[in-house]
């Protein structure tokens, strides 16, 4: 049987009990960094309910601060609410739709809306950020260069 120098022994013990505690931490999202921090900035939602946003609108972007307020911009105005997150899930509250009526741009407004308050849980991937409920997706922001 083969035994460790004791040094050795208690690097491993000492570099392995920080890995084990993110991986028990539910709001701890891929290498350590939590969820609330992956979303700080601006945000471009490009897709809802399985539509596609790119083509059709003008931009609908989300910027999440770090205060927990939260402000949307579409074709139709500005949207604002509040966010938090809890274990892999972005919590939205207290919506205010822009309150313009612009058509068919106050109707996606209004789908990007419900689309946050019915997420229940948050999927970070290499492209964007899913939202989902009952396992599926119901939104994708993409992150944007500001």
């Amino acid at each position: 049987m083969r035994t460790f120098h004791p040094l050795f022994r208690r690097l491993v013990l000492a570099t392995s009990a920080p890995l084990l505690a993110c991986g028990v931490s539910a709001s701890v999202v891929f290498l350590g960094v939590p969820l609330s921090s992956r979303l700080l900035g601006q945000w471009r939602v490009v897709q809802v309910f399985g539509n596609d946003l790119t083509r059709s609108f003008p931009p609908f972007t989300v910027r999440f601060e770090k205060d927990g307020r939260l402000v949307g911009r579409s074709g139709c105005g500005t949207f604002t609410g509040n966010w938090t997150t809890g274990p892999d899930r972005v919590h939205f509250r207290g919506m205010v739709p822009s309150g313009g009526n612009c058509g068919e741009l106050s109707v996606v407004e209004r789908k990007v809306i419900e689309a946050m308050a019915v997420a229940r849980e948050t999927r970070v991937e290499k492209n964007g950020v899913v939202l989902m409920h009952e396992g599926k997706p119901v939104a994708l922001l993409v992150p944007q260069q500001t």
